[in-house]
């Protein structure tokens, strides 16, 4: 337990996203430093480890104490699966109970039901020993030889379940943050290198909810310490770990590392690091107990990301990796030459991007690449083999998965007969595009996904048949168009949809018409990785979200192990500790016949389920701290002859026939100027407000790299500013995380990143998003709400205090969803630090006026009704608040953020959100306002004052005919046209305008097929 004062944890409702954890102290002092899990005992040969689950289809909360004897054996360890409060073991004795998961106060509904369970771990004397387990409830008997790996047993008419699971051992126990495992061997050697993040000075870390202002921010800038690679071994023979080793310097950005040793026992460890203002590739290597000196393997100006590397049969290291060429990612690859590496050579094809390379190497020579690419508009799996002659020679690129439906992070290996394995991650057609409350014709980012295998042999393809989809639960077929999630639009469509997972419907009966409770998205399957045994064994191993488990992190998901002997397919089998979030990518190593070494980390977010939505007394978010873990599993399987079924060669399919014109309209959108006196500005496309599953209510939402695979591919983004509640619910290991690919993802010239967060207030002060151009800032913590009626104060001191933060620190804000319980009465505003307000958002509805297009209104507002929210109120009090549209969460394709700027910089975004420059879309519409006696001169945005009656000049370009095009002044419709057209270019005049009157005027665009256009107003006083 922790020393200081004391502190509690609680769970408020936000409707904007589920459950936001709080950590409240009665001072605004730091918690102190969290005191770490004890590591579990170092497994051991001759060890077995046992999953036992009690409770299964229990209704009520039921104990479900009990004992374990073996015969043949000895009991090493006891653990509680789910623990409880009151849950406990010691010896050969266990205290638990099946239990409710907690929910939100003041839910109409208990939480769902969960059975309990123990992990018992023995040491065993011969195969034949067995296990006597009693319990109140009844008493039963198992074998090892009767529950092998991927063989689960029922007991007491199924209300008890037992399966061996594989051994782990943590072998990190800091308080610092170990993660993105790679490793290779060498005889008897298992080396494993990792990245080894540091936290800042924890004296002057914030809780989340403080008692009074602070007097200064300082402290929410001071510097990490940032990422180290670092290597450590195993010893095979001995079953030891060495001390770890400092591969790179200090305080870096890091983006993960690969590791290999070459022919001649040099250990070779590589990684992507921000240490030069780019991220660029660097290499050590090791040679009897010396290092040698860091080597720079790239100087490209664009980001170097994601390595990997193989030993090929010569002896040679290759390495593969994602880098920024030509405008686009590329999968470019090296060879080593000695203690270098030849020059990079190019093994992808297409000029969109790729991503994720994968490599393995043969028997013969080969090495084979793999990776996923955009190039017809939607993602695809490529393989590519490669030799060496001197020089890099390359095969032609092999489509491997290449249909319209989402086919991404392949891994690869070579079985023994030299045949080339692939599994990959599959998902819905027309991943990322239109998904919202009134559009379903797409699919949203982590909606269903599932693992697929193929084999290519020579030029022939194969398939296990479908004993793989049984096991791992193929996902259903994939609709038609315009049938992904139900009906296309309106509250119908609304209803169909499938937000983010919550544990209970009862917390969300306000955010979807008619009650609809939320589809959780826990049978997705994803990131797979493909390893032989060199004997015949292939091992497959992916993550799979842990059903009704949830932390105060958000969703659990966990890895999951097969093998498929020759014949089929066995599992899945559970891998304990492997508990963290989806983007969670264990290194596998076969140690031999049958056997196998999976490295991954553990964030520890299964551990404290019990403390989801109780009291936390002296535990704070670092509790969740990232170690690494080892699990070894031996199949003690005997490979059989390959019973492969041959399929057609894969023929990529055409692209969607939409395609072609949303490339054409972004084109028209990048390409476009604008001449604003001495300035020329260009259009900036782009998102103000996402989530990824690092939010507490972000399972829905996929991982964080899905965010950016997202705003550079399937929206064709110009711009972001990402993401999540508080940077992750406040810790400092994720907020690193998000900025650190906020950087490694700025291409300048190309997409600008922006650094952001979202910042959850109850009513009536709201839900507001941070955007800055300045690295390094943590999120703000916020004040006590105090339990105020509807009636305003005569400030909001909490938005004050904000103000006063993004002041400090040249950063903005914008309200979003302000017409529900997420969002403000506008009791009020900082025109230099709030200069825009989300006025539509893709996952709910518009907050313009009553009645306007997609509207909330008292009988239809999706998050709660509050009327005084509307943004015409805000204006009506002469706030100067710009139009934006975002996301927030699972929306995509259908709100967005557009910026007039001076150049592609993140100074140039912030000064245009200054300036107003921004109106908000929910397509691909460009828009050009302009005001002045003649129709020309002051811009979207601009206050001013002029001589005469004011004149618009209205230019838009839309992606179907505009139906309507209104101009709105002072919150009146004064003006309409119905132009039937894709280009508007007209101009009014307001004859009606009273000199020495400030009025505002801005322009709502409605497309005959329903897409709208906000452009930000005007305020204009006659002279």
């Amino acid at each position: 337990m922790k020393r200081g004062a004391l502190a509690r944890w609680v769970f408020v409702s936000t409707l904007s996203a589920g459950l936001v954890g709080v950590w409240i102290s009665a001072t605004p002092q730091a918690p102190p430093s969290p005191a770490r899990p004890a590591a579990p005992a170092v497994a051991r040969a001759g060890q077995v480890r046992f999953r036992i689950l009690l409770g299964q289809g229990d209704t009520e909360p039921t104990r479900w104490d009990g004992s374990v004897r073996v015969t043949g054996g000895k009991i090493r360890g006891i653990e509680i699966w789910r623990p409880a409060a009151d849950d406990g073991a010691g010896g050969q004795t266990w205290k638990v109970s099946s239990h409710r998961l907690p929910v939100a106060p003041g839910a109409a509904q208990p939480g769902p039901m969960v059975e309990n369970g123990v992990l018992v771990t023995a040491e065993l004397l011969g195969r034949g020993a067995k296990f006597d387990i009693q319990t109140g409830h009844g008493n039963f008997t198992f074998t090892v030889d009767q529950t092998g790996f991927g063989q689960p047993r029922s007991f007491l008419a199924g209300r008890a379940n037992v399966e061996q699971v594989p051994l782990t051992t943590q072998i990190t126990d800091s308080l610092e943050e170990q993660d993105y495992p790679a490793v290779a061997q060498s005889g008897d050697t298992v080396y494993i290198a990792y990245v080894e993040f540091t936290h800042g000075d924890r004296s002057l870390r914030w809780p989340r909810l403080i008692a009074e202002r602070p007097k200064s921010f300082e402290g929410l800038a001071v510097p990490t310490g940032g990422d180290q690679v670092r290597l450590i071994e195993y010893s095979k023979a001995n079953r030891t770990w060495s001390e770890p080793a400092a591969v790179s310097p200090v305080r870096l950005d890091v983006y993960r590392t690969a590791v290999a040793v070459d022919g001649e026992g040099r250990v070779w460890v590589f990684w992507s690091a921000d240490a030069r203002g780019n991220f660029d590739l660097y290499a050590r290597y090791r040679k009897n107990g010396l290092w040698s000196d860091e080597m720079r393997l790239t100087q490209d100006p664009g980001p170097d990301l994601n390595p990997v590397a193989v030993t090929d049969s010569t002896g040679a290291v290759w390495i593969a990796w994602q880098g920024y060429r030509r405008d686009n990612f590329e999968i470019l690859v090296a060879r080593q030459r000695g203690t270098g590496f030849s020059k990079e050579e190019r093994v992808s094809f297409s000029a969109a991007n790729d991503w994720d390379p994968q490599m393995a190497a043969s028997k013969n020579g080969d090495v084979a690449v793999v990776w996923d690419t955009y190039d017809k508009g939607d993602y695809d799996v490529y393989l590519r083999r490669l030799r060496w002659s001197g020089r890099i020679g390359m095969d032609t690129p092999m489509p491997i998965a290449a249909t319209q439906k989402f086919e991404a992070r392949p891994s690869v290996a070579y079985d023994v007969e030299g045949r080339i394995w692939v599994a990959y991650e599959e998902g819905f057609p027309r991943w990322g595009k239109d998904f919202g409350a009134y559009e379903t014709t797409g699919s949203g980012l982590y909606q269903s996904s599932n693992v697929q295998v193929k084999i290519v042999e020579g030029s022939q393809y194969f398939t296990t048949g479908d004993k793989l989809q049984e096991t791992l639960e193929a996902p259903p077929q994939a609709p038609a168009r315009g049938q992904a999630g139900g009906p296309v639009s309106g509250p119908a469509a609304q209803a169909a949809r499938a937000p983010a997972d919550l544990p209970d419907p009862e917390l969300v009966k306000e955010r979807r018409p008619n009650n609809t409770p939320y589809a959780p998205n826990l049978q997705s399957k994803g990131f797979p990785r493909l390893v032989n045994d060199g004997q015949g064994i292939m091992f497959l191993a992916y993550r799979a979200g842990a059903p009704l488990t949830r932390s105060p992190l958000g969703s659990t998901w966990v890895e999951n192990l097969a093998y498929f002997d020759g014949k089929e397919w066995t599992g899945p089998i559970l891998l304990p500790r492997s508990d963290n979030i989806l983007d969670n990518r264990p290194a596998l190593l076969a140690t031999g016949a049958g056997s196998l070494l999976v490295v991954g980390s553990t964030d520890h977010r299964a551990s404290f389920l019990r403390e989801v939505g109780s009291s936390l007394p002296n535990r704070a978010m670092d509790d969740f701290n990232n170690d690494l873990v080892v699990a070894e599993l031996d199949t003690r399987t005997l490979p059989k002859t390959p019973d492969l079924i041959a399929v057609p060669a894969e023929k990529p399919e055409e692209p969607e026939p939409d395609v072609k014109a949303e490339k054409e309209q972004v084109a028209l959108m990048r390409s476009y100027r604008v001449s604003l006196g001495n300035e020329k500005l260009q259009l900036l496309r782009g998102e103000f407000h996402r989530h990824t599953e690092l939010s507490v209510d972000g399972g829905r939402d996929g991982p964080l790299i899905d965010a950016y695979r997202y705003m550079l591919d399937a929206a064709y983004m110009d711009w972001v500013a990402c993401c999540d509640h508080d940077n992750g619910t406040g810790r400092e290991y994720t907020w690193w995380t998000i900025q650190k690919l906020t950087d490694a993802f700025f291409l300048p010239g190309r997409f600008t990143s922006m650094f952001g967060y979202e910042r959850s207030v109850q009513y009536p002060e709201g839900h507001r998003n941070v955007v800055m151009a300045r690295r390094g800032v943590r999120p703000l913590s916020r004040l006590m709400p105090k339990m105020a009626d509807d009636s305003p104060p005569s400030r909001a001191p909490d938005t004050q205090m904000l103000y006063d933060y993004l002041r400090s620190f040249d950063g903005i804000v914008a309200s979003h969803t302000s017409g529900t319980n997420m969002g403000t009465d506008w009791r009020d505003n900082d025109p230099r630090v709030e200069p825009v307000v989300e006025i539509y958002q893709g996952d709910r509805q518009n907050y313009e006026m009553p009645d306007a297009p997609r509207s909330n209104a008292a009988k239809d507002s999706i998050g709660g009704w509050r009327p005084l929210g509307f943004v015409s109120l805000a204006l009506k009090k002469g706030y100067r608040l710009a139009f934006e549209a975002s996301s927030d969460h699972i929306s995509t394709h259908m709100s967005y953020c557009n910026l007039w700027v001076t150049a592609p910089t993140r100074a140039a975004v912030m000064e245009a959100f200054h300036k107003r420059r921004v109106y908000g879309a929910t397509d691909n519409i460009l828009a050009e306002v302009t005001a002045g006696p003649q129709g020309a001169g002051h811009f979207m945005g601009e206050e001013f004052r002029i001589t005469g009656p004011p004149t618009i000049h209205v230019k838009l370009a839309g992606t179907a005919d505009f139906a309507k095009v209104h101009i709105i002044k002072d919150g009146n419709y004064v003006y309409a046209a119905s132009p039937r057209s894709r280009s508007v270019d007209f101009t009014w005049r307001d004859n009606a305008a009273k000199a020495g009157v400030t009025s505002y005027y801005y322009v709502r665009g409605e497309q005959t097929d329903g897409e709208l256009v906000w452009v930000s107003p005007m305020w204009i006083t006659v002279e």
